[in-house]
């Protein structure tokens, strides 16, 4: 049987602008994380792909760099705007701030989203890029077997 003080204590700690502080950390840690992993997919379809690329995966190759370049400026602005808030947020601890909280809660809900469809799409991006290489690695396998 769980505690009911503790089940309550818990509840409201997750409502808490501390934990809402906590997870604005936690959002920009895996946005940095994903700008190393974009670096690393554009270095990968720039200068290992693209040039094994036949047209139509040429095409893609450079639709998928257009779009890593794309994510990545967008999560350099969703980070300034999580950081902003985290400041906010800060300041809401300190009883610093005359805005309401019930604000800063909105605001932490529509940061919230941004954060979720931000690494939606990126993850849809990465797919991509791991199915084209995929397919290039295996079209070289069989070259190389029908050339043997």
């Amino acid at each position: 049987m769980k505690d009911n003080t503790s089940n309550h204590s818990e509840k409201r700690y997750k409502s808490s602008i501390e934990y809402l502080h906590k997870k604005t950390q936690e959002w920009i840690s895996e946005i940095e994380f994903i700008k190393i992993e974009q670096k690393f997919l554009n270095e990968l379809i720039s200068d290992h792909i693209i040039g094994l690329c036949k047209s139509d995966n040429f095409n893609q190759a450079k639709l998928l760099l257009k779009g890593i370049e794309h994510e990545s400026i967008l999560g350099d602005e969703l980070i300034v705007s999580i950081k902003d808030h985290n400041v906010n947020l800060s300041l809401l601890m300190e009883h610093i701030y005359l805005k309401k909280e019930a604000d800063f809660r909105k605001d932490h809900n529509f940061l919230k989203e941004e954060v979720k469809n931000y690494i939606q799409n990126f993850k849809y991006i990465k797919e991509q890029v791991y199915e084209l290489v995929l397919f290039i690695m295996k079209k070289g396998k069989q070259k190389k077997f029908l050339t043997s």
